[in-house]
């Protein structure tokens, strides 16, 4: 290219890439910040957008920090295909049930500001990682029970579409809790389209529990797959492949459709 030159670029003025907003404070607790990350799709000029919403519950780290950034490239992938995605900290020095208000109080946040920042509050699900699946399918269970939701239930109702787990962790470790299926067991109400995700190679949900958890949901009459991923483990990318997204937004389209 030569020195002092002038180029002229006529290149489409469309937006490309998907918003991102960074430690988004969704409640005060135990006085401290409570905070999420949203990433919204790009919005073309002139367009109301109301995008479907995917609740990332992130797993933890062996200090029991919310790894919430960890699955950011992956999440950024799910925006470019139309969909919103909130990865969502939770507070690891209290109890469960402390952490799965917080994951309601996250979800009524989003809902509550809905219009700002182009959100569909009629469609959202939960996406549970480790732990963080773990805290996403008891968060499904007890969405309508006052004990698990700092707000009031009724009136500020939630409705999960939907819950995918990935690698989900039965019980709470290293923090303590009911185990994941004698919770299904005891609990009778209906349940949204569940999928399983789980790495043949990692035993954080082990090959035999999976299809245990599995057999546990269709005996409620619930509806539910399990996808299994040969020598995958919990870190592997293995289930973000353009192939392996494909399956998972026809179970998402699937559950945002389903009455």
């Amino acid at each position: 290219m030569e020195q002092n030159s002038i180029i002229n670029f006529n290149e489409p003025l469309v937006p490309r890439y998907p918003k991102i907003q960074t430690n988004l404070v969704y409640a005060f607790k135990d006085g401290c910040p409570l905070t999420l990350n949203l990433i919204t799709p790009p919005i073309p000029p002139n367009v109301k957008a109301h995008f479907p919403l995917l609740i990332y519950v992130p797993d933890i780290d062996e200090h029991n920090m919310v790894k919430i950034d960890e699955r950011f490239a992956q999440m950024l992938e799910i925006a470019k295909r139309g969909y919103a995605v909130a990865l969502v900290s939770y507070r690891t020095t209290a109890d469960v049930t402390a952490m799965v208000k917080d994951i309601h109080s996250a979800t009524r946040f989003l809902l509550d500001h809905a219009f700002k920042y182009d959100l569909d509050p009629y469609r959202y699900l939960l996406f549970g990682e480790g732990l963080g699946g773990y805290l996403s399918s008891l968060s499904i269970l007890d969405q309508g029970q006052q004990r698990s939701n700092d707000e009031d239930v009724r009136r500020s109702p939630l409705r999960y579409k939907g819950g995918l787990l990935l690698e989900t962790s039965l019980t709470p470790h290293p923090f303590s809790g009911p185990f994941l299926s004698e919770l299904l067991l005891q609990n009778s109400q209906k349940l949204p389209p569940i999928l399983i995700l789980n790495g043949t190679a990692d035993h954080t949900l082990t090959d035999k529990q999976a299809t245990e958890l599995l057999t546990t949901i269709q005996a409620r009459g619930s509806e539910v797959s399990l996808f299994n991923f040969e020598g995958a483990t919990l870190s592997s990318d293995a289930f973000f492949t353009p192939y392996s997204l494909d399956f998972l937004f026809e179970f998402i389209k699937h559950s945002f459709t389903k009455k």
